[in-house]
């Protein structure tokens, strides 16, 4: 039986496909023992007029920052081999800032850009390049800057210690939650199942399959800051284990020590990876630039994904941004 707050968040969905905000979307809201999924609209118009069903795969953009790389980061602390006092210089060689920690770079305070001016006009050796070279714009742990520059870094740390990225959250994240449908550069399935992005000139038109975020596209779609695709249905097991005290199938995933650290390093509407929802460390989301959501609320046992592809076909398309801070709105305050 759908609830009123369900309710709610179906009217505002439906109603950003009317006004064409959005063509469709995935969503699903969940608890210990059950969860509703709906799959609403199409993918797009033409020969996208195809209507969302289960198990399409989309480009989760920055949810890999927390679905993949903060997940895995905190598995490492949790084994030993990082912690969040370790130096970025201690893993990589060749960088700038070699002082900063684990911990500014999952809290965005490390004084990184938030990105690369230019990066569309480099190749993959002068984005690496760019990247180890940049200037700090403040001084570590002064402010809150949102930056893919820090989880590209711990991607490329994940890949110091685990040998292989993708091959690292696989075996240590997607496999364990038994999310098949998961991972890097899954073009090879069958791209009828995969929900388009954006209509790009620069990449031979509309972009289905592959990765949209550009720095992630030069570093052959694998970063610790995009690159990653999932289903709804893979999604649900992931949240599942975090609203369950990192247990999924009675098999641990994240230990309470990682909670702990959730709750110890939360300030300035972040914690590790994470946002924090309205001051409430209990209460962690984030969001991808392609138009997805992640919502978790840890004390209530309860989640909240929203997958949709808001940029298709262009990303001058903003109306959803406010429209997914509402529907996620509706999601927390319903207790």
């Amino acid at each position: 039986m759908i609830t009123k707050y369900e309710e709610s968040i179906t009217m505002c969905i439906k109603e950003a496909i009317k006004q064409q905000y959005i063509y469709g979307a995935s969503y699903t809201i969940t608890n210990e023992t059950s969860n509703s999924q709906f799959y609403l609209g199409t993918q797009g118009t033409g020969k996208y007029d195809i209507a969302i069903t289960s198990n399409m795969f989309y480009d989760l953009a920055s949810l890999t920052k927390v679905v993949g790389t903060t997940t895995r980061v905190l598995q490492l602390i949790e084994e030993g081999k990082l912690s969040l006092n370790t130096e970025v210089g201690e893993i990589l060689e060749g960088l700038k800032y070699p002082q900063l920690t684990i911990a500014n770079l999952l809290l965005h305070n490390s004084g990184l850009p938030a990105d690369i001016i230019g990066a569309r006009s480099l190749t993959k050796e002068e984005l690496v390049n760019k990247i180890k070279d940049t200037n700090l714009v403040s001084l570590p742990g002064e402010k809150v800057i949102y930056s893919d520059l820090g989880f590209i870094l711990l991607g490329w740390i994940i890949t110091q210690i685990d040998g292989n990225l993708s091959s690292s959250l696989n075996e240590h994240i997607f496999r364990p939650l038994k999310m098949q449908n998961t991972g890097y550069n899954l073009a090879k399935k069958s791209l009828i199942n995969f929900v388009p992005t954006e209509d790009e000139s620069q990449r031979g038109g509309i972009i289905q399959g592959i990765v949209h975020d550009y720095k992630a596209y030069l570093m052959d779609g694998v970063s610790g800051h995009a690159g990653i695709f999932s289903t709804l249905e893979d999604l649900v097991n992931f949240t599942s284990m975090y609203i369950n005290n990192g247990i999924f199938a009675e098999k641990r995933i994240l230990s309470p020590q990682s909670y702990n650290l959730l709750e110890k390093y939360s300030g300035r509407g972040r914690t590790l990876g994470w946002q924090i929802w309205d001051g409430d460390p209990t209460k962690l989301w984030h969001t991808g630039f392609t138009g997805t959501s992640i919502a978790l609320d840890l004390k209530n046992k309860r989640a909240f994904i929203c997958l949709t592809n808001r940029i298709h076909p262009t990303r001058q398309k903003k109306e959803w941004i406010e429209i997914r801070k509402e529907v996620t709105k509706l999601f927390y305050n319903e207790y």
